[in-house]
């Protein structure tokens, strides 16, 4: 039949009005791997909505229109006329192998089957090491029908080649009429073609099941919904309406003539046999084993395509978990480290963001994809999290799952199923489940310690200037690693400054039995040039790596800044909260008594526009800087560094309402930099009310080095020995 170029058209645009209107993502890789011919598109098959949107997206990418076997039950009244019109192909029509057949000898028409021959709720291909599909209560192999297909239409090829090459019209004539071609032209241009097939794997993230606003539409039409139908609107809706991204893999093409050259194949196609009949294309034509060496490959490759992402490498972990309890940090580190290790395999296909930054799973910063994650396996039921404690439903994890329910009731299973035949990422899992906590932690405190000082020596090496950069040991940061200890502190240092800036203070703690992490932040330590190409989300980014070094050093943490440092402190406290047992800020800068900070933003908005106009004459880029401690501080301030203070300020200014662990707020009463009222409004501003204020008679303003110093260390240590227990 005819399609309606009108219909298909008009259908079309309104597959493509439904897919904008949604919040699905869909995005195609692998492009280059299309044929410009024929090919039979074989691709796993998860949801319903994938026997819609898939043809149209496959019609776009290769420019063919799309034969699609369908359920027989589609095709029935009006739809079923409507389906057939599209191009779609009843799975019980008697006509169906001679119309794919047809189109792909013909190369007007490619096929699309999935070979699974049903949704595979759980994603369970893998059993013995064999592919293995549940259907009606048992294990089957994949169905070999594509690979049928595409060996079927290769032996007809084959044979119309043969045909002609012997000059046997009768037989021409017979498979021009059979197959639809049009003339001798066309049946010499048919016989020079070849179809392939094309591996194509659909991977959905994130799969949730919740309550959505499609199946509550369904509701207000039918009052009581079929089970089955019931948990697809809830997976499949939630998807549509809440966002999912759809990655779509091509892989290489498989070309089936190759799995034709065995002589009985041979003596086949050059024999005067037709066989255009179903009888002889049922009996003699069955390349059984071709089919299975064909379907093995296929599978392997369509599988191979999975696009990997966070909720697979959470799932495996957590699956594997054999204990009930699980502290929450372990499971992050783990996850970080097979995150780490998968990113270096040769993965046919990632999710974009596996390959962003993952530390954030390991600071103490929120990690959406791992709290999305976890949010689904709590509303499951298979978990329940407190006090930084995971605790696994083994009854949950343990109950054999209904096949249609299991998408909504263990995401976990389906999502740790779906990856199983990628054996390098399961292999990289396991390995990582393997290593006993201790030996995590130490790589992971290695990892981190050894990447803070290699961007430290990296940025010295850039921006050192002879003369007025300072030795190397005076910017390098540096861990005061107390044995046996359970106690940490992260030290921040201040603005133009560098970790042996607060030294002192951190040998002290050190003595008084603690492990002290100084941390370097992004621009110091170095030269001025460095600090003027810096921003203030790098200090937070530095702070951050030192956290990560400490927190797998000890067990309970603190950090505690001076100046800039405790503005980044206070920032680190707002935002991991709990994480740390207290946070000591000294002489933050809320407000400055320079009025030049003030009109830093300024002058930065002048510069950038004398720069636009290629104006180097009038631009001030830096200011003379006479620091109290002339071995450590720049002696040039760069006016952008300025800016990015005030701002970062006015960011932590905002967010103190939010600060609700216990504080210790120090602040000298004539600090000569920052306006001694900066200690009272913190103070204030913060929403906790486990907090103290503690007022030093000072005129200096590096009150953690010299004259004075040891007043704030014992008062320092004193709240720290409380908070830390």
């Amino acid at each position: 039949m005819k399609t309606s170029g009108f219909l298909k058209g008009a259908t079309k645009l309104a597959l493509q009005a439904l897919i904008k209107a949604t919040r699905a993502d869909i995005r195609t890789h692998g492009e280059e791997h299309l044929p410009s011919g024929p090919a039979v598109y074989v691709v796993n098959h998860f949801t319903r909505m994938e026997t819609f949107f898939l043809p149209y997206i496959l019609e776009k990418a290769s420019g063919m229109d799309l034969l699609a076997l369908a359920h027989y039950s589609f095709f029935s009244g009006g739809f079923g006329k409507y389906l057939e019109r599209l191009g779609a192909i009843s799975t019980r029509d008697p006509e169906r192998d001679r119309k794919m057949i047809g189109g792909l000898i013909r190369g007007d028409r490619s096929c699309l089957i999935f070979p699974e021959g049903q949704m595979v709720k759980d994603k369970k291909l893998v059993e013995h090491g064999k592919f293995m599909i549940y259907n009606a209560g048992i294990r089957r192999p994949p169905h070999t029908g594509a690979g049928l297909l595409a060996l079927r239409a290769e032996f007809y090829r084959a044979k119309l080649a043969h045909f002609l090459e012997e000059g046997n019209a009768e037989a021409v004539n017979e498979y021009m009429a059979y197959f639809g071609i049009a003339s001798y032209e066309k049946a010499m241009e048919c016989a020079q073609m070849e179809s392939v097939i094309i591996p194509v794997n659909i991977t959905y993230f994130p799969i949730r099941a919740r309550n959505n606003i499609v199946n509550r539409l369904a509701h207000l039409f039918v009052e009581k919904l079929p089970d089955r139908i019931e948990e697809e609107l809830e997976v499949e809706g939630t998807m549509l309406s809440e966002g999912v991204d759809i990655d779509i893999n091509f892989g290489p093409a498989i070309a089936p003539r190759a799995y034709l050259s065995g002589r009985g194949c041979e003596r086949l196609v050059r024999d005067r046999g037709l066989y255009l009949s179903r009888d002889e294309m049922k009996g003699t034509l069955r390349f059984r084993r071709e089919a299975i060496a064909l379907m093995q490959r296929y599978m392997e490759s369509i599988y191979g395509l999975t696009t990997v992402n966070h909720d697979h490498v959470f799932a495996c972990l957590l699956k594997k978990y054999r204990r009930k309890r699980i502290d929450v940090q372990d499971f992050k580190n783990r996850a970080f480290l097979a995150l780490n290790r998968i990113q270096g395999l040769p993965m046919q296909s990632s999710h974009t963001t596996l390959f962003l930054k993952q530390r954030y799973l390991l600071t103490g910063d929120p990690h959406r994809r791992f709290e999305s994650f976890m949010d689904a396996a709590k509303s499951d039921g298979l978990v329940v999290e407190e006090r930084g404690v995971i605790y696994k439903n083994r009854e949950r994890f343990s109950r054999l799952q209904e096949f249609h329910d299991i998408r909504r009731d263990n995401i976990v299973e389906v999502l740790k199923n779906e990856i199983e035949p990628l054996r390098e990422v399961s292999a990289a899992l396991n390995s990582v489940m393997r290593l006993p906590s201790c030996l995590v932690r130490r790589k992971l405190r290695k990892m981190f310690l050894d990447l803070d000082r290699d961007v430290f020596e990296s940025d010295y090496e850039k921006y050192y200037l002879d003369g007025e950069s300072k030795p190397r040991n005076i910017g390098r940061p540096f861990l005061l690693k107390r044995c046996f200890s359970r106690k940490g502190l992260l030290l921040i240092h201040g603005y133009m400054a560098a970790p042996e800036e607060v030294r002192a203070l951190g040998e002290y703690l050190y003595r008084a039995g603690y492990t002290v992490y100084g941390v370097r932040l992004r621009g110091h330590g170095t030269a001025p040039e460095d600090l003027a190409s810096r921003n203030w989300e790098e200090w937070y980014e530095s702070a951050n790596r030192g956290y990560i070094v400490l927190k797998n050093s000890v067990k309970k943490v603190a950090v505690a800044g001076f100046s800039t440092g405790a503005g980044v402190a206070l920032f680190q406290a707002i935002n991991k909260g709990d994480a740390f047992n207290g946070v000591v800020s000294i002489n933050a800068p809320l407000k400055v008594n320079n009025i030049g900070s003030r009109l830093a933003s300024t002058v930065v908005l002048w510069n950038s526009f004398l720069g636009r106009l290629k104006l180097g004459k009038g631009k001030m880029e830096y200011v003379k800087n006479d620091p109290e401690n002339r071995h450590i501080n720049y002696f040039r301030n760069p006016i952008t560094g300025v800016a990015q203070l005030e701002k970062f300020m006015d960011v932590v200014e905002k967010r103190l309402k939010d600060l609700h662990i216990p504080a210790l707020i120090v602040q000298g009463s004539k600090d000569p930099v920052v306006n001694p009222v900066s200690g009272i409004q913190i103070f204030d501003l913060i929403g906790g009310t486990d907090k103290e204020l503690c007022r030093l008679y000072a005129e200096r303003h590096g009150i953690v080095n010299g004259e004075g110093s040891l007043r704030v260390f014992r008062r320092v240590e004193r709240f720290l020995d409380e908070v830390m227990g």
